[in-house]
This record gives C-alpha cells, sequence and structure tokens, in this order.
C-alpha cells in the first residue's frame, strides 16, 4: 500500500514537470546533426554536432550553455565531431574523423592532441593523466600522462575475432570498476540499408561476437571474455553493487526495435525493463535514487531503420517496473536522442535534429 501511494504521489510530481525546448537550429541552407552531447554541472552542457551546408558542404560546430541552458552559443571546430567526454565543467575530450582534440575551457577553445588518429571512438579519464581511447581496428590505448603518450592496451588483443573486423565502442567506469565493450562488426553482404531492402525479412537479426573487457581495480588488470549476442549493446551504465542497464539496439529486421536490461556483471542472467515495438530506445540515465529515464523514438513507420525523424518519447521510473510517459513538447522529433543529466533534478537531452529540451517544472515557471 505504501509503495502505490508513493508512486502516485510520484506521478502527481511529474505532471507538472515538461520537456521543454531550450535550443533549436533553425536557419535557412543548414541543418544541424547533434552526434553527442554533455552536461558535466547543473549550468553548463556542450552539444557536438556536424552543420551540414547546402546539402553538401559540413562544419563541426560545438553548442555551449554555461547558465544552465537560457543562453546557447555555435563554436566552429575544424573536425567533424563523434563523441565527446568531460571530467568536470571544463576540462573535457572531443573524438573527431582525425583524431582527439581536448579544452580547458568548457569547450569554447580546443588543441588537437598527438598521437591519436582515425578510428578513435571514444575517450574516457579517470582523471588529468589517466585515460583511454577505444575505437577500430580493435584498438584500446592508454595513456597516463594526460595524452602526451599513449600505449596499446595488451588485453585488447586477447579476444580471438579478426581485428580488421572488430571495434571497441563503450567504455564506462563507476569508480574502480570499469567495462569495455566491443563487438566483431557484422558483415554485410547487401549495401543498402535495411529501409530500402525489398525484402528486408531476408536480414533477420543474428548473433555476434560481444566482447567484454573488465577490471575492478582502476585498470592495473583487464579480463576478458566474449559471447555471442543478438544485438547491439550500445549503453552500459554500472552501479556500485555490480549491476548495470543495458541498452540493446537492433539493427536489422527483428520483433523489437530495441530493449533494456538489468543485469549482474559476472553472472548470465538478464532482466528485461523494458521492450515496446513502437518505442525504439536510444539512450537512458540512471541516478544514485534508483530513478531512471530512458529516450525513445516513436517510429514513423513500420520499420525503427526508416530514415525519417519520429516523435521523442521520454519515459521515467522510480523502481525500473513501471515507466510512464513524461510530457515532451510536440516539435520535438529525431531519429536519435541523448541524455545528459548531471543530477536526477537536471535532466537535458538533444536530438540528431539539433534540438536540446530540458525538463522543467511547469507549475514553477508559471509563477
Amino acid at each position: 500500500m505504501l509503495a502505490l501511494l508513493f508512486l502516485f504521489a510520484t506521478l502527481l510530481a511529474r505532471a507538472d514537470q515538461k520537456w521543454s525546448i531550450q535550443f533549436q537550429y533553425n536557419r535557412d541552407q543548414s541543418v544541424l546533426h547533434i552526434v553527442d552531447f554533455r552536461c558535466p554541472s547543473i549550468q553548463r552542457c556542450m552539444a557536438a554536432g556536424i552543420l551540414e551546408k547546402n546539402g553538401k558542404d559540413h562544419q563541426g560546430v560545438v553548442v555551449l550553455t554555461s547558465d544552465g541552458g537560457k543562453e546557447w552559443s555555435i563554436v566552429e571546430v575544424k573536425d567533424l565531431p563523434i563523441s565527446m567526454y568531460f571530467l568536470d565543467d571544463s576540462y573535457g575530450w572531443m573524438v573527431t574523423d582525425k583524431g582527439v582534440w581536448s579544452t580547458e575551457e568548457s569547450g569554447r577553445s580546443w588543441k588537437k592532441m598527438e598521437g591519436l588518429k582515425k578510428g578513435i571512438l571514444r575517450v574516457h579519464f579517470l582523471d588529468r593523466a589517466h585515460g583511454y581511447a577505444i575505437g577500430f581496428p580493435k584498438a584500446i590505448l592508454e595513456t597516463r600522462d594526460g595524452g602526451k603518450s599513449w600505449t596499446k592496451l595488451r588485453e585488447a588483443d586477447h579476444p580471438s575475432s579478426i581485428a580488421e573486423d572488430t571495434a571497441y565502442e563503450w567504455i564506462t567506469f563507476w569508480g574502480d570498476h570499469g567495462v569495455i565493450l566491443g563487438r566483431e562488426l557484422p558483415k554485410r553482404f547487401d549495401p543498402r540499408p535495411i529501409w530500402a531492402d525489398p525484402s528486408p525479412r531476408s536480414r533477420r537479426e543474428r548473433e555476434t561476437t560481444t566482447i567484454t573487457l573488465e577490471t575492478t581495480d582502476g585498470g592495473k588488470k583487464w579480463e576478458s571474455s566474449t559471447n555471442d549476442f543478438l544485438g547491439h549493446i550500445t549503453r552500459l551504465l554500472l552501479r556500485k553493487d555490480m549491476s548495470a542497464l543495458a541498452l540493446v539496439e537492433y539493427e536489422d529486421y527483428y520483433k523489437l526495435p530495441s530493449k533494456v536490461y538489468e543485469l549482474k556483471l559476472g553472472s548470465k542472467g538478464m532482466l528485461t525493463l523494458f521492450a515496446e515495438t513502437d518505442r525504439a530506445v536510444t539512450d537512458l540515465a540512471w541516478f544514485p535514487n534508483g530513478d531512471a529515464v530512458i529516450a525513445a523514438i516513436e517510429p514513423p513507420g513500420p520499420s525503427n531503420q526508416l530514415p525519417i525523424p519520429g516523435k521523442l518519447k521520454m519515459l521515467h521510473s522510480i523502481n525500473l517496473k513501471v515507466w510512464m510517459e513524461m510530457n515532451v513538447d510536440y516539435r520535438a522529433v529525431a531519429q536519435r536522442a541523448m541524455i545528459a543529466a548531471p543530477d536526477a533534478q537536471n535532466q537535458w537531452v538533444a536530438t540528431d535534429t539539433g534540438m536540446i529540451l530540458k525538463l522543467v517544472d511547469t507549475a514553477t515557471a508559471k509563477k
């Protein structure tokens, strides 16, 4: 009974909240594709994107705020961004198509780092000196001097997969506990995207080799394992009790666009938390109080692979069992959405269509 009352009270509180647009790129002859989004503090957020001009020219940009989203500015960068990582609200890194850049000024200016070229997909730093860069072919690099020099992690080669077909794509830490995820990229004999294939059912989702590297001592020792897995693990969020949330997305024909799992690292069991045919999940956030939020897209047609933006859907849960849809500005559409939340009270989401929304209390805003 108390649990039901608590759930009811939470729903009433959420009824006065709305995901409202704070930034929307809307200029003639150009479109903004946001590829990654970070909010390391309640005041500072950074969105890395690619500006497409006249349908052909491309310019890398970073969209910035230093006042919690009241004002946003756009800074041009030399390369095309892929991902970002921020250690705090000043010090961060940006992976691009031609290397890695660092900033000490919250993204207002960037400096090219030596020793990292094409193929890097993500970086993660434990402090200003110790960090990792991951990507392909089968690449995990480590630095202990702030990026002045990099060495390849020996354990990256331990899994028995073809190096040219293997990419490490996700890295996360909770204290000294860290996980790096990779996979042997599926071989595609048909270069057409699945939505352009007249017989998409022939391209069913198949198992691929998923690679996991895990450390429990801050990277001094890594253990590797491989599993044949259906789908692509695109997000993994850790907790101190060795539990984790995993987002699995399906790239070929499958009955679902995505699933969210809860799992205990080291065990084989996985509990499905969210799986809906009309909600393609692209990101999630998990807060210390147990609350979780997922960003999903409502597919505009029978396939979640159609190159057409669908409506942005945000869902919230206080127990990882019941998921409630939140109020979202009706204009928000996307193919992918990225959550950035320094805490449960300050949450943002960015779309690949050039929008940034914040969760606001509408009752307070009216006063």
